[in-house]
């Protein structure tokens, strides 16, 4: 029994550790013109087999259902859109599949097993769509002659993470074309980036690794706050390999557990375990990236990626997760001073990634992030945000004092200078002698 017991721990630690160490097979061909056009009802299961096709009412993100009730050994699912992104292999558990979010108009079931003339019976249950959290606003963040550009951190494991981001790498030996995160394309932030690197760049099974970083809980952590205490990061941006796929996947749940999966050196478990002593045990911290923004600009981009959002699950329980939980622990404990973390957040890249695609998703990831970020910033007394200090500004905040119009958060914050949380005649005082400086 204890044998038994021993092979079933063994096997339920592999296959969750492959989700992020070891690739599976290529994802099969498709051949969209052979695909069963079915009609799905969610009162009622479909029977499907071989390659189903599903048209929605619009492009969206759902979530298929699906039971089978006679299977072969090695059956496994994937998902296709009308663009060819895909996702998969999903495998059943007791019968049961739910697979993650995935995007599409022209929805593609493959049923994909070793002895095809073995019959089958597949049943899709239901198509549903995933539950939206509601994410917290940022805190409108002060600009300072200090950071004059601040700083985004991206940080990478394993491939294609640590080469889609190498280009931000300021250490010579790891990037020898040279830093391009300065004011990166002008935008006014510098992209500064850190990884491991791995004998071989393209590795399945990667190991510790060497470097910036290495796939293990102790140096993860010994490294990691000398550099966000160095660079002050405005925001994070942590990405690991995830599932085996395309997929682009913005985690939401981080999660301050003891239940990690051991890594490669002994102590092959955090120390302290759980890592963060200020908070309980299972305490869960949240991305604050725009998750949803993420999603449509990898999704408008036609880059062939499957990018999602998932709600209510968990980063994987291994040092990637870790490194996120690091990621959005820093941004909570320094929302607030002149040198605050506005968003941190985790992104697990699809294995079957091309380093070139996965580079491409990530700089469309960092615009975004820019974009939202500038929302949130503001110069004291620069209300209008025109960057300058005028009559203009004045009379805006006349008209807000004798409630003439109503302030944005961020015009709030702007206008009030001597950060009393009240807009009076000091601020007025306060703008004019700014001007007049």
């Amino acid at each position: 029994m204890k044998k038994i017991y021993y092979s079933f721990v063994c096997v339920l630690l592999l296959e969750t550790l492959a989700s992020q160490v070891v690739p599976y097979s290529p994802t099969p061909v498709i051949d969209k013109n052979i695909a069963d056009i079915i009609h799905i009802n969610n009162d009622t299961a479909q029977s499907i087999r071989g390659l189903s096709k599903i048209i929605q009412f619009e492009r969206s993100e759902y979530i298929f259902n699906l039971k089978v009730n006679s299977y072969p050994e090695n059956i496994t699912i994937y998902i296709f859109d009308e663009n060819n992104a895909s996702a998969g292999p999903y495998y059943f558990n007791e019968s049961y599949l739910a697979t993650n979010p995935f995007t599409c108009r022209e929805c593609y079931i493959l049923i994909d097993y070793e002895n095809q003339e073995l019959p089958i019976e597949v049943e899709l249950l239901s198509i549903t769509h995933p539950i939206p959290v509601d994410t917290s606003t940022p805190i409108p963040y002060k600009k300072n002659d200090i950071r004059e550009n601040p700083t985004i951190l991206v940080t990478g494991f394993w491939p294609p993470t640590n080469e889609m981001i190498r280009h931000f790498s300021q250490n010579e030996n790891l990037n020898t074309n040279g830093w391009q995160g300065d004011d990166w394309e002008g935008r006014g932030y510098d992209i500064v980036s850190y990884f491991p690197e791995f004998e071989s760049p393209d590795c399945d099974n990667c190991g510790i690794g060497y470097g910036d970083f290495e796939v293990d809980y102790q140096d993860t952590s010994q490294d990691y706050w000398p550099i966000v205490n160095e660079l002050n990061p405005i925001a994070i941006i942590t990405f690991s390999r995830g599932f085996i796929d395309h997929s682009w996947e913005m985690e939401f749940n981080f999660y301050n557990r003891t239940n990690w999966y051991g890594d490669y050196e002994t102590p092959t478990l955090p120390t302290p375990n759980p890592p963060d002593e200020s908070v309980a045990n299972y305490f869960i911290r949240h991305s604050t990236l725009p998750v949803e923004n993420l999603v449509s600009a990898i999704d408008n981009a036609n880059i062939g990626l499957d990018p999602y959002i998932d709600w209510n699950g968990n980063p994987g329980q291994f040092v990637s997760e870790f490194m996120g939980y690091h990621g959005v622990w820093y941004k909570d404990i320094h929302s607030f001073g002149d040198n605050a973390c506005v968003i941190a957040g985790h992104i697990h890249v699809g294995g079957l990634i091309d380093w070139d695609t996965a580079r491409l998703a990530s700089e469309i990831s960092i615009r975004e992030i820019i974009d939202y970020v500038d929302q949130f910033s503001y110069t004291s007394g620069d209300i209008n945000d025109d960057e300058m200090i005028d009559i203009l500004d004045i009379v805006i905040l006349v008209n807000a004092i004798i409630g003439t119009i109503e302030l944005t958060t961020v015009q709030t914050y702007a206008a009030d200078l001597n950060g009393d949380n009240n807009i009076n005649i000091q601020d007025i005082i306060l703008t004019i002698n700014l001007i007049l400086s």
